[in-house]
């Protein structure tokens, strides 16, 4: 069987090359317009840097805790340790939230109850078998916890402030509610109240 010789060789080798030379033809215009088209993607800021310039994507970490059936969260910045739940000693004529002191680290600390803190009902689902310690420049006190969770990150922007059955009293140490309704707490403010310390402290 014998290669067809009806092909035009030099005919299609001259379409080809005819067809090389327009594409690679020069069209100032038309490569300026693909430099601007360019140069404005490139300087157009991607989604998390809108997000991170307007605050909208910025997020919060924190230590999440489980008490009472109930999840909590403080932020990392002010939780210096968590640890097994020391013994405690109760003392006579402390505040209802002072679930009584413990030596910890060479050290006396103050181990709080939450619940009575926001005004919440006190249930007893479980002993406390944890501790939060958070940590200020002038004051440190542990939190009663009966698991801890992890560290989690949260939407600043996804926060609101609807925890049914938050105690307005004490509603102040809220920084908000996340979706999945964990109560994420105020560190500073809590750090702050010089009525959560007690003598000696």
């Amino acid at each position: 069987m014998t290669a067809p010789d009806s092909f035009d060789w030099a005919a299609i080798r001259a379409r080809l090359e005819e067809s090389l030379r327009g594409a690679g033809a020069a069209d100032p215009e038309r490569d300026r317009a693909q430099l601007r088209a360019r140069t404005a993607a490139l300087a157009r800021p991607s989604a998390p840097a809108q997000q991170a310039a307007s605050g909208e994507g910025e997020t919060l970490q924190a230590l999440v805790f489980e008490l009472g059936g109930a999840r909590y969260a403080l932020e990392s910045a002010w939780v210096a340790h968590a640890a097994p739940l020391p013994p405690l000693t109760a003392l006579p004529g402390l505040p209802t939230h002072v679930a009584g002191i413990a030596a910890y680290r060479g050290r006396v600390l103050a181990v709080l109850d939450l619940r009575p803190l926001l005004a919440l009902p006190v249930t007893r689902l479980a002993e406390p078998t944890a501790m939060v310690v958070l940590q200020g420049e002038a004051m440190e006190f542990a939190l009663q916890a009966d698991a801890i969770a992890g560290v989690q990150q949260f939407a600043r922007a996804a926060l609101s402030d609807d925890l049914p059955g938050l105690g307005a009293l004490r509603a102040g140490y809220l920084l908000g509610v996340a979706p999945d309704r964990t109560a994420i707490l105020d560190g500073r403010r809590m750090l702050s109240d010089r009525t959560l310390a007690i003598h000696g402290q």
